[in-house]
């Protein structure tokens, strides 16, 4: 038999920071960019056909997720925190990415709603029509919180290029 002894490791700590919020936002931001409010509109401008648009929301959900999962993970580390090691912030990348996994179910479900505006206007019932204006405006604010979370790696890499000269 082993003896337990005390691991030196760090304990696990819940906080994501910036940029773990910045991975969660833009993996959903950048999925319901494309599987919702582009689908959206394709079918409005009669771009797309109306055929299989769920199917064509999700893919394009699922493809605009991974472009925003890469691309705030590379802006997340680079704008990271203040004193913030290049492994702490890779751990707060991980776990948001993790964080991310339920986030992107939700944001499909609001892409879909958002990618059935044809529908919901073809229709014309008042249920259609608000569920997809409901889902249009969380969709919005989803998106308006991620553009301020990476308005502030942004500005945490300027004020890190101006210590450095």
């Amino acid at each position: 038999m082993q003896a337990m002894t005390q691991s030196d490791r760090s304990p696990l700590t819940r906080t994501i920071g910036v940029t773990g919020r910045l991975v969660v936002g833009g993996t959903v931001s950048t999925g319901l960019l494309l599987g919702g409010y582009v689908v959206a509109a394709m079918t409005l401008a009669g771009r797309m056909n109306g055929n299989a648009l769920i199917l064509t929301s999700m893919g394009l959900f699922i493809v605009g997720a991974v472009i925003g999962l890469v691309l705030s993970a590379i802006i997340g580390l680079v704008g990271r925190e203040d004193g913030l090691s290049l492994g702490e912030a890779a751990k707060r990348v991980g776990k948001g990415a993790l964080f991310a996994i339920p986030a992107c179910l939700v944001g499909s479900i609001l892409a879909g709603w958002i990618a059935m505006a044809i529908v919901a206007l073809y229709v014309g019932g008042i249920a259609p029509i608000t569920g997809t204006v409901v889902a249009a405006l969380a969709g919005a604010v989803v998106m308006a919180a991620t553009f301020k979370v990476t308005c502030d790696c942004g500005s945490n890499l300027i004020q890190r290029i101006r210590s450095a000269f």
